[in-house]
């Protein structure tokens, strides 16, 4: 049985000449940012900043004016971020030297909560986020086309480039997979590369833009395959079948997201007392590439579980964790890391943060005045993607950075009025937005 709103995508009316619609730019310009190689980081009085921290700082001016004109509503959600990044820096206090707790403090509030509520501060409505992703396109584009090089070619191009300019030298450690190079572009680990590409697959598919756009930002966000990561790959499956399922529900009338998230927790459920390894372990199973890469993560799993049982309120800091010797340093697992670094409390304040980002945006899908369910939709499938990734992968710099910025824009448009959550500001008058049917999750 077919299944149908009757509701319509709105169409572009005017480009971004109004101080609300400029604001879009501070986005770009802080998207792009992030895509720039490590060979630009400076150093100043032994902390990094790369040229997003930087911006980041000077934008934040642009938080305090939002503040100041009440312009951003506060959630649950902003709490248990503000709650976070306060417990993180007083976690460093307890537990690192008064340079080290400062250094890792600011970098923490500029990363985290300055990412967030910048994000907060700049989207405000639907027409934000597409008028972002379309100027994002051309930069997500290149970069993603020279990643498949890179891995095509066993070249490094982009920090290649960068390293002959700065005379700082390409860091990279990871071995080749399938016959390719695990590219990492502009990042500092392949895996950052890939994440942070395919978070964008949902975002483009479900923006309501026509075939072109839509399009080349899918592909865009498909050259995470060359990063040839097991995150990326389990992200890119999670993504594309999450993707089918909502087309389904608007086309079948008995498949629903609540018979969707009923059958996950049955699944979750017998998994866990059906087996001898627990949810977990069947999960990093099916998630890594080989059965070593498994082993490790399950490794990491109950090392890290026990150095957060010695210090589950905050942390061990940035010191060492207790492992095996011959265990790697490295803990694939950004939701333990936090843990074991901060202390439980850090760990689940973000998690929370996520789950009301992607409720809100569940319950505004459901409201008939919403004439985007699709696009929201697609930010909770990607945030949603994202969070589950992170079990198997850790976070630092840039792509932390954009972590958070997509939570800032799940909870914005996930608490925006409905009334203006569709209203469209774009930067071209006519740029590819297409009238469609948008399913609720329901």
């Amino acid at each position: 049985m077919a299944k149908t709103s009757g509701r319509e995508g709105p169409q572009t009316t005017r480009r971004l000449s109004t101080a609300n619609g400029r604001r879009v730019y501070l986005g770009v310009i802080l998207g792009y940012a992030l895509m720039l190689p490590p060979q630009l980081n400076a150093n100043f009085l032994g902390s990094v900043f790369p040229p997003y921290r930087i911006l980041l700082m000077v934008m934040s001016l642009y938080i305090l004016s939002a503040i100041f004109r009440r312009q951003l509503k506060p959630t649950w959600a902003d709490g248990a971020v503000l709650a976070a990044t306060g417990w993180i820096c007083a976690a460093m206090f307890v537990s690192s030297d008064t340079q080290q707790a400062i250094t890792a403090s600011l970098a923490h509030i500029v990363d985290v909560a300055i990412a967030y509520f910048l994000s907060r501060a700049i989207f405000r409505n639907i027409g934000d986020l597409r008028a972002f992703l379309l100027l994002m396109l051309p930069g997500l584009l290149i970069v993603g086309t020279i990643i498949m090089v890179e891995a095509i070619t066993h070249t490094h191009i982009i920090q290649g480039i960068f390293s002959e300019l700065t005379g700082h030298p390409v860091q990279y450690g990871s071995s080749p997979r399938f016959g390719l190079m695990r590219a990492q572009g502009p990042f500092p680990h392949p895996i950052l590369a890939g994440i942070f590409f395919v978070s964008f697959l949902p975002l483009y598919w479900l923006a309501g833009y026509k075939k072109i756009p839509r399009m080349s930002g899918s592909f865009a966000a498909l050259t995470s395959f060359f990063s040839v990561s097991s995150a990326t790959l389990l992200g890119l499956v999670a993504s594309i079948g999450l993707l089918v399922y909502s087309w389904m529900t608007k086309r079948v009338a008995n498949i629903t997201w609540p018979l969707f998230f009923f059958a996950a927790s049955i699944v979750i459920f017998v998994a866990e007392l059906g087996t001898k390894s627990g949810t977990f372990s069947l999960f990093v199973r099916f998630a890594s590439l080989n059965s070593m890469g498994a082993y490790n993560r399950i490794l990491i799993w109950d090392y890290g579980t026990e150095n957060v049982a010695r210090n589950p309120w905050f942390g061990i800091g940035y010191a060492d964790w207790v492992r095996p010797d011959w265990m790697s340093a490295s803990m694939d697992n950004y939701w333990l890391l936090l843990a074991v670094r901060f202390g439980l409390p850090a760990s689940i304040l973000v998690a929370v943060a996520v789950l009301i980002g992607i409720s809100s945006l569940m319950q505004r899908s459901i409201d008939n005045s919403v004439a985007d369910a699709d696009v929201l939709r697609g930010v909770a499938i990607s945030l949603g993607v994202f969070a589950l990734g992170l079990a198997s992968v850790s976070l630092w710099l840039a792509v932390q950075v954009w972590f958070f910025a997509l939570l800032g824009i799940a909870v914005s448009l996930g608490q925006a009025d409905a009334r203006k959550i569709g209203r469209v500001v774009h930067p071209m008058s006519h740029d590819g937005i297409r009238k469609s049917n948008s399913g609720a999750f329901s």
